[in-house]
């Protein structure tokens, strides 16, 4: 029986029509087609560059096509748009890749997605660009923020939630890929350590306690969920923030699939845990994570976390708030973000979060903490969210965080174009005091 050879570049442009079209996550579909790879193969390297490279920039590579083309980009097959992308991004940033070859991959898919017609088109299309790239710089008109594929609404987020001078740096860092961070169940050295026999880059991260950053993406499919969960350094300090002990009452209040979840667990095994979700089939893929990480049982409540009985007002220690938002801060690892989200998006989570946080804070006794997280760079989903449901309640106060990263009112901030890379967090300290 003959074994067919995998596609890398048609599988790449399968998964960014899934990706841009139909709002998949990148990170979920990337990883479910890797699984059909050889774990460390060129060509799973090859799928993840093409995916991931082409979402990054994706704005810069529809500049240097559109003059190319008789019709506007978007009237092309969303299929065809992908192979293009993928065929200029080769050019442009996998120079050792022959350009013959390049073109000769784009044509075979358009050929297998598009017959004759489609073939013949990206052929055109590719032998102009081979053309156009051995005697200039296709780049050279595209701006910093173009080549890094960041519109001009979240620039400006950007800029205003920075304290530090802007410069085009930052934009090329946006551009660049993201490191894998794992975090163990168990012992950071046992991982480590299992890690770099596997042959595979590993260093413990510089501010979360259990961190590690891998260089390679096989490291999930050897060792997650069985021995870690993939959890971004930054996500990691949220609960590090919470620092929550053995005995407390605490709630983790839109807890998804149980990450942070299973983080508080590993931190205080003896805590008295209630995790709530509208979604009961996270709070089920918590349980199982939770048991798969060895980790000790909790509460789970499938609620709308704004309508919580009043009941448990007053009750608990600590609360975790890490809301639903936009999601910018995740640019470096999810960069479909730049290209998914809309400028309304912002005003639309925050009136959310708002409601959440008015809702959460009622939870604490008195003396009580609640950290209060956004994946989100956009101050109107941070502090203004804050200072807006504080303002009205004399109660509640922010207070600082003991952290190198916290910024002069002591809320810790990371920044996606920073050098430490890092996903984009907010995260503020509430206490009651009444």
């Amino acid at each position: 029986m003959t074994v067919r050879r995998k596609d890398p570049r048609l599988d790449a442009a399968k998964l960014l029509v899934q990706i841009i079209d139909k709002h998949q996550r990148s990170t979920d579909v990337l990883n479910e087609a890797l699984n059909r790879y050889p774990d460390g193969s060129p060509d799973a390297a090859l799928l993840h560059e093409l995916t991931m490279g082409v979402l990054r920039r994706r704005t810069a590579l529809i500049h240097v096509i559109s003059p190319l083309l008789k019709s506007p980009f978007s009237k092309t097959a969303p299929i065809i748009q992908e192979i293009l992308l993928i065929m200029a991004y080769s050019f442009l940033y996998l120079t050792k890749i022959p350009s013959h070859a390049i073109v000769h991959s784009a044509v075979q898919g358009a050929r297998k997605m598009g017959g004759e017609p489609a073939a013949r088109f990206v052929n055109a299309i590719g032998r102009a660009l081979e053309r156009q790239s051995a005697t200039k710089n296709l780049l050279e008109s595209a701006t910093p923020a173009m080549q890094a594929s960041i519109p001009k609404w979240m620039q400006t987020l950007a800029r205003a939630a920075d304290p530090k001078p802007w410069d085009d740096a930052n934009y090329e860092a946006l551009g660049r890929p993201f490191p894998l961070v794992l975090r163990p169940h168990k012992k950071q050295t046992e991982l480590l350590e299992a890690l770099i026999k596997q042959g595979l880059t590993a260093t413990p991260t510089k501010y979360a306690i259990a961190g590690i950053k891998v260089d390679n993406p096989a490291a999930l499919r050897l060792f997650v969920p069985q021995m870690a969960v993939p959890q971004d350094e930054a996500s990691q300090l949220v609960v590090q923030a919470l620092a929550p002990q053995n005995g407390e009452r605490i709630a983790d209040l839109c807890s998804g699939v149980g990450i942070k979840t299973s983080q508080i667990l590993s931190l205080a095994p003896e805590a008295e845990l209630l995790a709530v979700d509208i979604d009961k089939q996270k709070l089920d893929k918590a349980i199982e994570l939770s048991k798969t990480a060895g980790l000790g049982g909790f509460d789970t409540l499938a609620m709308d976390a704004t309508c919580l009985p009043e009941h448990l007002d007053g009750s608990f220690d600590a609360v975790l708030l890490d809301a639903p938002c936009t999601g910018l801060g995740t640019l470096g690892r999810r960069p479909e973000v730049r290209h998914l989200r809309k400028e309304q998006d912002v005003k639309q989570a925050a009136k959310l979060q708002v409601k959440l946080l008015q809702r959460a804070l009622l939870l604490l006794k008195p003396g009580g903490r609640l950290i209060y997280a956004v994946c989100s760079f956009a101050l109107e989903e941070s502090d203004g969210v804050v200072d807006t449901v504080l303002t009205s309640n004399n109660c509640f106060t922010r207070q600082p965080i003991e952290s190198p990263l916290a910024d002069k009112n002591g809320a810790i901030r990371t920044f996606p174009w920073r050098d430490y890379q890092m996903d984009g967090f907010v995260i503020i300290k509430i206490t009651r005091s009444c």
